[in-house]
């Protein structure tokens, strides 16, 4: 439980039911009926086998709150999975509007036009310059690159969405990075994976000016949705995960009960023969 982020799934579970509420009462409907077959097979199981059966009346009475207890946990459950389920099914179908109010939010004014882009490149080519200006032969780490233009021009502003908000604090730097990256990597046979020269980079820069912005824009917001999905997927699976393991649990504790009543019945019933 302890790599839950508990901001993250309450931002994005109250940006579907505000958004999807249709999509929440499908999944949370579909598990819920789900829940009450599995509820009647179990019952039914410890039915055949005698485990609501026990002596003395009083225990025997007892036991049968075993049947409405197996309907509340499983239904409790199931409406858990179902809005975890239907929160990230829904998330999918969102998650290139989230993922574009994210670029917005931080990058749509460098895509807007190319004199936009043009200046967001001199910008870029400033910053290189005063990271290489001790030595221009050095190499130019994109990381070094990344963190000294956040610093220096504050790229990315808070967007209005909780969900994209959460995205941007949780994860700015990251995609801060991801989008240098991807900037770099759309000109055709170019590939930046690691530290370039002041003249590589250069060269990069004014192929850059040609490039459609609209391209360029598309593929980073498409890197950026990627990552969303990635995030909330773990989260959620996590969540799921330990929602699971305590129903197990839960389950199991009527038939470990059972065990051990027939295990002491039995014990009582051959102590009661050996002294016969």
């Amino acid at each position: 439980m302890q790599n839950l982020d508990w901001d993250g799934i309450y931002s994005a579970v109250l940006y579907i039911i505000k958004n999807y509420p249709l999509t929440i009462l499908l999944y949370g409907t579909g598990c819920l009926i789900g829940s009450l077959i599995i509820s009647l097979i179990l019952i039914l199981v410890m039915r055949k086998y005698k485990a609501f059966s026990r002596k003395p009346k009083y225990y025997n009475r007892l036991v049968k709150l075993y049947i409405p207890a197996i309907f509340i946990i499983n239904g409790f459950v199931s409406l858990q999975l179902g809005l975890l389920w239907g929160s990230y099914e829904a998330l999918k179908k969102d998650s290139f509007s989230i993922a574009s109010q994210i670029f917005s939010s931080g990058f749509g004014p460098v895509f807007k036009d190319q004199n936009a882009k043009a200046e967001f490149i001199g910008g870029v080519k400033a910053v290189v310059s005063e990271i290489n200006r001790n030595n221009e032969d050095a190499k130019i780490k994109i990381t070094d690159l990344v963190r000294a233009y956040d610093t220096k021009y504050g790229m990315i502003n808070q967007p209005k969405n909780r969900m994209a908000s959460w995205i941007m604090n949780r994860y700015g730097d990251r995609i801060n990075a991801m989008v240098i990256y991807g900037i770099l990597n759309s000109i055709p046979n170019v590939e930046v994976t690691g530290d370039l020269s002041y003249r590589e980079f250069d060269k990069i820069t004014k192929q850059l000016l040609v490039l459609n912005p609209d391209d360029i824009e598309i593929s980073i917001i498409e890197k950026i949705q990627n990552l969303l999905l990635m995030v909330v997927k773990s989260q959620f699976k996590t969540m799921a995960g330990s929602l699971l393991m305590v129903w197990v649990i839960l389950m199991i504790i009527p038939w470990l009960e059972f065990w051990i009543y027939t295990y002491m019945m039995q014990r009582t019933t051959n102590r009661n023969n050996q002294i016969k």
